[in-house]
């Protein structure tokens, strides 16, 4: 419930809470609540855009606000590059690691080239 009184559309309208950060940051891109954490998926890409190398985006198969946060998230300009990992209950170990291991490697490439430059 307390999660339900935080974020519910309906408190903010009454103007009984304040929208926290990663909300605030989020509706540019998102008109309307989309319920669970869609708000803070993409605030929290906005928010912290340049203190990240890249996001590891975890979303359960079906879960309707992080499918509408991962589809938002590429379009947000400002930002880390977005790792998209949809699972469930027969998601295996072993292709979840390979991704999350190219999308390091990814990002070492990324930051070496960074340096080099600068250098």
């Amino acid at each position: 419930i307390s999660e339900w009184v935080r974020f519910n559309p309906f408190i903010y309208a009454l103007g009984l809470r304040e929208k926290d950060k990663s909300h605030k940051a989020a509706m540019p891109y998102l008109s309307r609540h989309v319920g669970g954490d869609g708000w803070q998926s993409v605030g929290e890409k906005i928010l912290h855009a340049r203190e990240w190398d890249g996001i590891v985006h975890l979303e359960p198969f079906g879960c309707l606000p992080e499918v509408m946060a991962r589809n938002i998230m590429p379009s947000i300009k400002e930002g880390p590059p977005v790792l998209n990992i949809i699972y469930d209950e027969h998601t295996g170990k072993a292709g979840m690691i390979t991704r999350l291991e190219a999308f390091v490697d990814m990002l070492h490439r990324k930051k070496r080239r960074q340096i080099a430059v600068c250098v």
